[in-house]
């Protein structure tokens, strides 16, 4: 089902304060882990080896993990040649290279870069970028979100339809 108003790939960034963003540059593939509020004390900067980055390498190898799958066109020239990586962790390292992972606390209106395109590891950089520009964390529900409404109906259909949708995670 089309989203008419394209938002509905944006709600963990609803929902949730903090997230680890996973993308490829310079292609449209994008795919965002919400940090869960009531486990945000365990994803400590400084502890070693840090949870965060813990977290931010299994988020790499999910999505990894799916592009392996994937036939998007776009990703055509970054899909590893399987003679040259004949086993499917060999793929997966190949298809983290490129990737670049940020973590984003949009309450705080600052971000981080965990791991840079082209690197091997991901690192915890203590380095934040503000940005004011961003406009303020919402205090109220969206419109679609509320039952009743034009849009709150729009979007209960759309949920009802992704109900149908079987996945199934295998390691």
């Amino acid at each position: 089902m089309n989203d008419p108003n394209g938002t509905e790939r944006d709600i963990p960034k609803v929902f949730f304060g903090e997230w680890i963003q996973v993308y490829i540059p310079n292609t449209s593939v994008q795919a965002t882990y919400p940090l869960p509020p009531e486990q945000m004390d365990c994803f400590l900067d400084f502890v070693y080896p840090p949870n965060l980055i813990f977290f931010a390498k299994s988020v790499l190898e999910t999505t990894a993990r799916l592009l392996n799958n994937s036939i998007l066109p776009e990703l055509a020239h970054f899909r590893p040649d399987k003679r040259k990586f004949p086993t499917l962790e060999k793929q997966i390292r190949e298809w983290i290279r490129p990737m670049e992972v940020i973590h984003v606390n949009r309450v705080e209106k600052k971000s981080r870069i965990l791991k840079y395109s082209k690197a091997d590891k991901c690192s915890m950089s203590f380095l934040w970028v503000k940005h004011p520009e961003w406009p303020d964390w919402p205090t109220t529900w969206p419109d679609r979100l509320i039952k009743g409404t034009a849009d709150g109906e729009k979007w209960q259909r759309w949920a009802n339809d992704r109900r149908n949708v079987k996945f199934k995670l295998v390691k």
